[in-house]
């Protein structure tokens, strides 16, 4: 066997090349997966397709789950019907997106806006309900529309006009532009309501 003789530099290059190899395989994270994902779904008229969504696509997000990763372990966050109706259509679902709006419009809303609208005025909030409470209700009811119905100015607008009077007379509509401000405002006047 011949022997190699490298110069310094010829060592030095050889080391730097390792090293540069040798990290670029560390930094590679390996593939999520939906192992250690809580969130489940039943497919029942009380669970909220919605909300698992959001839930799998932040801990998918969060956990770096490839999308082909995300469409093979999705059957393992489905329970009872939904793990039925699942094993019928999965023939049927080539991508995760796929997957999501097969999901959406299988077990989501189906209310058309106007019924949507119907419920949300409907309602008003009465004296004993917290403030925080009532806006978080109507948002729900808000989210039951399709994306991009209405904008943040008009639902504040609809969901300001059914806030009990005495926080209406307290705080003007033109005091608020987020619901973040109307939350903060009136949770301060309900304070005074108490004292």
């Amino acid at each position: 066997m011949a022997n190699v003789v490298l110069t310094n530099e010829q060592f030095a290059e050889l080391m730097s090349r390792i090293s540069v190899a040798g990290n670029s395989t560390q930094g590679v994270a390996p593939a999520g997966n939906f192992s250690k994902c809580s969130s489940r779904f039943d497919g029942s008229k009380d669970s909220d397709v919605n909300a698992f969504i959001d839930a799998i696509s932040i801990y998918k997000e969060c956990v770096q789950v490839s999308d082909a990763n995300a469409l093979k372990g999705l059957p393992m966050l489905f329970d009872d019907f939904a793990a039925k109706w699942y094993q019928g259509v999965k023939s049927t679902v080539n991508t995760w997106d796929e997957a999501l709006a097969l999901l959406r419009t299988t077990f989501g809303p189906q209310k058309p806006p106007y019924r949507v609208y119907r419920e949300l005025f409907a309602q008003e909030q009465d004296s004993e309900t917290p403030t925080d409470i009532f806006i978080c209700k109507m948002r729900s009811i808000l989210a039951q529309l399709p994306s991009g119905t209405l904008n943040e100015t008009v639902q504040l607008d609809m969901v300001y006009g059914l806030l009990n009077r005495r926080i209406r007379e307290k705080l003007p509509r033109d005091q608020v532009k987020t619901f973040n401000e109307l939350l903060q405002n009136s949770r301060l006047i309900e304070e005074t309501f108490r004292t």
